[in-house]
């Protein structure tokens, strides 16, 4: 068994929504990247797709990885049955964007997964936190999330598409940096310095990412991104995890300093990768049952790698095979993945966080 060790029924419960959302939202977004190379056209609406595969990517695949970083601190993440529940809100509001657009059962749907959001912080502000704990940046990363919710609706309704993408992106930037990646850092007993740093440099970094533009944003930016250099030379983490940190944090700090522009096709690239990159591999160890081998990560890596490049590169080049890259970036992701969830890669899945703990 690896880390991950609840009821062997929870667990496998766990294991199926997780490994659904993920196929999903990579499966979607495929389709996405082939539709805008032209290579076939789409039946749906195409904003209305790219809503649907942020929606499941964030809300259907990130936050329940968060909760699983959440069970070393001791904080239980939910039952099956409001497991089954949010997934439940989830698959709905993404179906609800994908053929209404921002309808009904859409906006039911979101407001029941903020909901679920808040209630599974609010255990995180009980107990006793260190001062270096990252878990303590989270319940307020999702309640200052949250709070992007309101302008962007007051924006829409008075047609300032412009400002409702800019509250979007801070939103979005914001669950990033301070509920997942924090949540990734507690799952492997991760620490970059005292809590109020991160939450500060993080706050900061999606106020830059999207709605203010101001020196003290960009400077919190690149703050944020040295201290996820610190996780590159930690002894907790696989090889290949850490050198994707160091990627990472080399992109934001780049984008905190002006050399790659602050634009929507650079933000697609480097979130592609931060999630499929280092995100998911620092997760991977507590829900995956048998994690790849190593040499199979570095595949994986180049991978999504190849495809995140190409679609930071549309900022600088427009050429048709910046689409063919994407495109067979993403296909060859998607079978990864594919082959990494179904296949036997060893007899019993390592335990790689008590082997972390021996040598810490």
């Amino acid at each position: 068994m690896n880390e991950f060790e609840p009821a062997p029924a929870n667990a496998k419960l766990w294991r199926y929504t997780i490994a659904c959302a993920l196929l999903g939202t990579l499966t979607l977004g495929l389709w996405l990247r082939w539709s805008l190379g032209e290579t076939w056209d789409l039946t749906r609406d195409l904003s209305r797709l790219q809503h649907a595969h942020a929606h499941l990517g964030y809300f259907g695949l990130l936050f329940p990885l968060a909760w699983l970083g959440w069970r070393p601190s001791g904080v239980q993440p939910f039952g099956p049955g409001a497991l089954l529940c949010y997934a439940l809100c989830t698959t709905l509001t993404c179906l609800g964007v994908a053929f209404f657009g921002y309808g009904p059962v859409t906006i039911m749907g979101s407001a029941l997964i903020a909901a679920f959001l808040i209630w599974s912080s609010l255990g995180l502000f009980l107990g006793g936190h260190q001062a270096d704990d990252p878990l303590v940046v989270v319940p307020w990363g999702v309640l200052v999330s949250l709070l992007c919710v309101l302008p962007i609706i007051m924006s829409l309704r008075s047609d300032n598409i412009p400002l409702a993408h800019d509250f979007a992106s801070t939103f979005l930037a914001g669950i990033l940096l301070l509920v997942i990646i924090p949540s990734a850092m507690a799952g492997r007993r991760l620490t970059v310095g005292p809590w109020p740093i991160l939450f500060t440099t993080g706050l900061l970094g999606a106020l830059f990412l999207g709605v203010v533009e101001h020196t003290i944003a960009r400077i919190g930016l690149f703050a944020y991104a040295v201290l996820m250099i610190t996780l590159t030379r930690s002894s907790k983490l696989e090889m290949h995890t850490r050198i994707t940190w160091g990627v990472i944090a080399t992109g934001l700090g780049l984008i905190a300093l002006g050399v790659l522009p602050n634009t929507r096709t650079v933000a697609l690239g480097t979130i592609h990768f931060l999630i499929l990159g280092p995100v998911l591999a620092t997760l991977a160890p507590l829900w995956l049952e048998r994690p790849p081998p190593p040499w199979m990560w570095w595949l994986g890596h180049a991978s999504w790698g190849a495809m995140s490049a190409a679609l930071l590169a549309q900022e600088f080049i427009q050429s048709p095979w910046i689409w063919t890259i994407a495109i067979t970036g993403g296909a060859a992701t998607v079978i990864w993945w594919a082959l990494a969830l179904t296949y036997p890669w060893s007899e019993r899945a390592p335990d790689n966080l008590a082997k972390s703990a021996a040598r810490g």
